[in-house]
C-alpha cells in the first residue's frame, strides 16, 4: 500500500513538472513576441529627456516564476537601450531589499520604495522619468504588457503603449468589425442648355437639380491600427427640383423617371466607392475621427438620360461611434443629352449636366 501511495506522489510530482515545464515555455514564447513588438514603438519617446530607468513590473509571481520576471526586466532593459537618447540607467541605488529585526524575529523582503524614496533617487541620479507597467498572464489565452513611461516628480505620463500576445489555439475576437451605415443627405447638379437666351429662359430659371439622396453602405478600417478605412454605398436619389423655362415647366420627370402605373417616379441609382483618411483622430471613438479627409467615386444609373460619373471630395466628422455628418463637392462627368420637348418651339434642347456637384450627408448612422 504504501509503495502505490508513493507511486502515486511521484507520478504526480512528474507531473506537475511536466506540466510547469510546459507553462514556462508557452509563457517564454509569448514573452518574445512582445518584445519584437516594442523598438518600432521607442521612437516616439521624446529625445529631449536626457535619462531615464525601469522603476517596477507589477507581475503575478503565482503564474510567472520570479526567474521569468527578472529575465523579462533585463531584456526589457536590453530593448530600451538601443535608444540613443534617452539613455537607459540602471539604479543600484534602488534598493528594494528590506531587512527587519526584533528580539524574537528576522525577515528579508522585497519592498518598492515610496513615491517620496523614487523622487529623491531620481533627483540624485539625474533621471528624468522612470518606466513602470503591468505583465498579465492569462493561461490558455494570451499575454498583456501595458508600459508606461512617468516623469520624475509629477508623475506626468510621457508615453505609453500596451502589447498582446496569443497562444496559437486561441481565436481574437476581431478589433476592426465591418460595420453597416446608413445615410440621408441633399445633392445639386449643375446642369446647361443649348437654348436661345433671350425667349426660352424663364424668369425664376435655374441651371441646378436638386435631389435628396438615401445610401445604405459599409465600412472597415484597413487593419485593426490603421486610420485609413475604405467604405462601400448604395442608395437612390428622388429627383425634388426641375429647370422651368419659358411657358414650359421641365418637371421632376423630364430627366431621370421611371414610368410605372402611369406615374414619373424620378429616381436614380447610385453606386459609391469612399477612402477616408483620418486629420483629426477622436480618442474615445475607436470607430471615427473628429474630422477626416475622404475621397470618392460614384455612379449614377438614370433612364432618361446618360448616367453620370462624380469624382470627388470631402471632409467627415464622427460625432460619437454612431453618428456622423459629411459635406463634399465632385466633378460630374457627363455626355450630351436630348431634353424633353419644349412647347415654346416644338422642340428638344441639348443639355448637359457637368461641372461641380455638391453633397451633404446630414445624417449618418453606423450600427
Amino acid at each position: 500500500m504504501k509503495r502505490i501511495h508513493l507511486s502515486v506522489v511521484l507520478l504526480l510530482a512528474l507531473c506537475s513538472t511536466v506540466f510547469a515545464q510546459s507553462a514556462n515555455e508557452t509563457i517564454l514564447n509569448l514573452m518574445q513576441d512582445i518584445f519584437t513588438q516594442i523598438p518600432k514603438d521607442l521612437t516616439e519617446i521624446d529625445p529631449e529627456l536626457q535619462r531615464i530607468a525601469i522603476y517596477r513590473i507589477n507581475v503575478d509571481e503565482t503564474i510567472v516564476a520570479p526567474a521569468l520576471r527578472t529575465h523579462f526586466q533585463n531584456r526589457l532593459l536590453e530593448i530600451f537601450r538601443t535608444l540613443d537618447r534617452p539613455a537607459m540607467v540602471s539604479l543600484p541605488d534602488l534598493n528594494t531589499l528590506k531587512i527587519s529585526s526584533s528580539d524574537s524575529s528576522f525577515s528579508i523582503r522585497n519592498a518598492l520604495p515610496s513615491p517620496d524614496e523614487l523622487w529623491r533617487v531620481g533627483r540624485r541620479l539625474r533621471v528624468d522619468a522612470f518606466v513602470e507597467g503591468n505583465l498579465t498572464y492569462v493561461r490558455g489565452k494570451a499575454m498583456y504588457l501595458d508600459l508606461r513611461l512617468n516623469r520624475t516628480g509629477t508623475n506626468e505620463v510621457l508615453w505609453a503603449k500596451s502589447y498582446s500576445a496569443y497562444e496559437k489555439d486561441f481565436k481574437v475576437q476581431t478589433s476592426n468589425p465591418l460595420r453597416r451605415t446608413f445615410h440621408a443627405g441633399l445633392e445639386i447638379f449643375p446642369i446647361e442648355f443649348d437654348a436661345p437666351g433671350d425667349s426660352l429662359l424663364h424668369a425664376d430659371f435655374n441651371n441646378r437639380l436638386v435631389q435628396y439622396s438615401a445610401y445604405f453602405g459599409i465600412y472597415q478600417y484597413l487593419s485593426a491600427s490603421s486610420r485609413v478605412r475604405y467604405e462601400l454605398r448604395a442608395g437612390v436619389s428622388f429627383l425634388s427640383d426641375g429647370v422651368r423655362l419659358n411657358n414650359t415647366e421641365f418637371a421632376k420627370n423630364a430627366f431621370y423617371a421611371q414610368h410605372q402605373l402611369g406615374q414619373f417616379l424620378p429616381v436614380s441609382y447610385n453606386f459609391r466607392a469612399l477612402l477616408h483618411t483620418t486629420m483629426i483622430q477622436d480618442k474615445e471613438n475607436r470607430y471615427g475621427d473628429w474630422l477626416a479627409f475622404y475621397l470618392s467615386v460614384t455612379r449614377y444609373f438614370t433612364l432618361n438620360m446618360p448616367d453620370l460619373t462624380g469624382i470627388g471630395v470631402g471632409l467627415r466628422s464622427d460625432l460619437s461611434s454612431r453618428f456622423s455628418v459629411s459635406a463634399g463637392m465632385s466633378m460630374i462627368l457627363g455626355p450630351e443629352f436630348d431634353s424633353q420637348i419644349v412647347e415654346a418651339i416644338g422642340e428638344s434642347l441639348r443639355a448637359q449636366i457637368n461641372g461641380v456637384h455638391f453633397d451633404f450627408m446630414l445624417l449618418q448612422v453606423s450600427f
